[in-house]
């Protein structure tokens, strides 16, 4: 099921969701009586040697939290522990009882083509989002056949694309149906040699077509019919446009054993430091210990902008994981920025900012790098393709009023112990505007 929520695409599926939770169910069923039949003496002295600073902790405190653990109701046990094992298996899913993730398209600012390869430009908010066939009176009939949602672009403006999942989910990207990744025409399913797709939750977002190891050239919006999309230079012809989202989830038995199993608890020592913590026991104490417990026309299509350093993963899976018999896909309209108060009756955003003013608020660009992955080589066809400003010189016109970048730019660096979703998006334009 495909769902639009707050300008952001939700992909959902129940057939995983169920599968891990009767597995879940299966774990916790077998394991329970284990935990229960141990000596909790020893499962406490064996947890606080490894979570606390015994050395300070007195004998009377110990004590003190020996009896109280002693005294828990076996039901409160099993309580705690089998919502433990469900809140791992399925981080995130029980509201919608399902296994999800979600796309967001991120307007941001448009790095120059100079040849030299720029960190990640900031987020300034998601573009708006709408359902395609609530304006059948008004949208291209081309859009409703293919049906999705539709979002505004200025020419030449540029955008990102945001992932967030909990659980693994291969993702094929593609504009105008030619795949972002590997600059082929749009194929069914999976291929592996080269690979079509992004791994989530790995893959925090796409700024652009992968053109080599580690970089990529930015997505730029330019109208069908100028030559300038991906899909023009590649096909020659300006039939389709759009960006192409289609999603495969993980096969729910091949996830639960290879990524949920190893952080199931299976002894009463590791389920405690979490459940002393919840339930407040020995709170006191705990404090007084120093506790340290380790508790994502008006048709457009995309062309290639300036390069970017961006990281896109190899599949660390084997390509049978992904359950291809499961997909959801969903089409999404470039709508050309001054057409879209004409479709939707609604005023499009603020034209995009200049690097020079994002540069003069003083705010920063961001460094993501990760050498845990191993990363894709990127496209020789996409590499070929010539950029929209190579493109717009060529022709003696310029698609957007500045195009230069801020000089010595201040860089955030994160690796990968943050999540990426939290540090790229800085603040509103409009902020920036007014600073």
């Amino acid at each position: 099921m495909i769902e639009l929520k707050n300008h952001e695409l939700h992909f959902s599926f129940s057939e995983p969701f169920e599968t891990v939770r009767n597995l879940a169910s299966d774990y916790a069923l077998k394991t329970l009586p284990l935990i229960l039949a141990e000596d909790r003496d020893a499962a406490l002295d064996a947890c606080f040697r490894a979570n606390f600073r015994y050395e300070e902790t007195s004998q009377e405190d110990q004590q003190t939290l020996r009896e109280q653990v002693r005294l828990l109701p076996p039901e409160k046990i099993a309580a705690f522990f089998k919502k433990k094992v469900h809140r791992t298996a399925l981080p995130d899913c029980h509201c919608c009882k399902s296994a999800q993730m979600s796309v967001a398209f991120k307007r941001t600012l448009r790095v120059p083509n100079d040849g030299k390869d720029h960190f990640l430009p900031p987020g300034f908010g998601e573009f708006p989002l709408q359902h395609v066939d609530d304006y059948a009176d008004r949208a291209p009939t081309s859009w409703l056949e293919r049906g999705g949602v539709m979002l505004p672009m200025y020419q030449a403006e540029a955008l990102w694309i945001n992932f967030n999942s909990s659980y693994p989910f291969a993702v094929k990207i593609a504009s105008g149906k030619i795949n972002a990744i590997t600059g082929a025409p749009w194929q069914s399913g999976l291929h592996r040699q080269p690979q079509d797709y992004l791994v989530l939750p790995e893959q925090p977002w796409l700024d652009g077509f992968v053109v080599g190891d580690g970089v990529v050239r930015q997505f730029v919006a330019m109208p069908l019919g100028t030559g300038a999309s991906v899909e023009e230079q590649s096909t020659g012809k300006a039939e389709t446009g759009g960006i192409q989202i289609q999603v495969f989830p993980m096969k729910a038995e091949y996830y639960f054993r290879n990524q949920v199993l190893p952080l199931l608890p299976r002894t009463l020592e590791e389920l405690l430091p979490e459940m002393l913590a919840e339930l407040e026991i020995g709170h006191e104490v705990v404090g007084r210990c120093s506790k340290r417990f380790i508790i994502a026309e008006s048709a457009m299509g995309l062309g290639a902008g300036g390069k970017i350093k961006q990281q896109v993963y190899q599949d660390p899976h084997e390509l049978n994981v992904w359950d291809t018999s499961l997909t959801s896909r969903c089409f999404v309209h470039l709508c050309n920025a001054l057409v879209w108060r004409e479709i939707t009756g609604t005023n499009p955003p603020h034209p995009p900012i200049t690097a020079n003013e994002y540069q003069t608020s003083g705010m920063p660009w961001f460094d993501f790098y990760r050498d845990d992955l191993e990363t894709l080589a990127g496209s020789e066809a996409l590499a070929k393709i010539k950029t929209v400003g190579a493109l717009s010189a060529g022709q003696g016109t310029k698609p957007v009023t500045s195009h230069t970048v801020a000089q010595a730019p201040k860089i955030l660096n994160c690796g990968p112990q943050i999540r990426p979703r939290e540090v790229r998006q800085w603040a509103p334009a409009e902020d920036v505007l007014k600073t």
